[in-house]
């Protein structure tokens, strides 16, 4: 899975990130929203559609 980057110092679900930091999500939105308020490095559409895929695939094996 391509790691999520933070761009900046904030926090995210209770947990504080600094830049260089690897951002921990749980889903798409979670990820879409971190990318449009540019808090991670910049993805692109591609790489969207592929960690949403990413995601569904992990879900899905933690349910099996």
């Amino acid at each position: 899975m391509k790691k999520l980057i933070a761009k900046k110092d904030f926090t995210f679900n209770g947990e504080p990130y600094i830049v260089g930091d690897e951002v921990k999500v749980n889903n798409i939105a979670e990820a879409k929203k971190l990318n449009e308020k540019g808090f991670i490095e910049p993805l692109n559409f591609k790489e969207l559609v592929i960690l949403e895929r990413e995601l569904k695939n992990k879900m899905y094996k933690e349910e099996e």
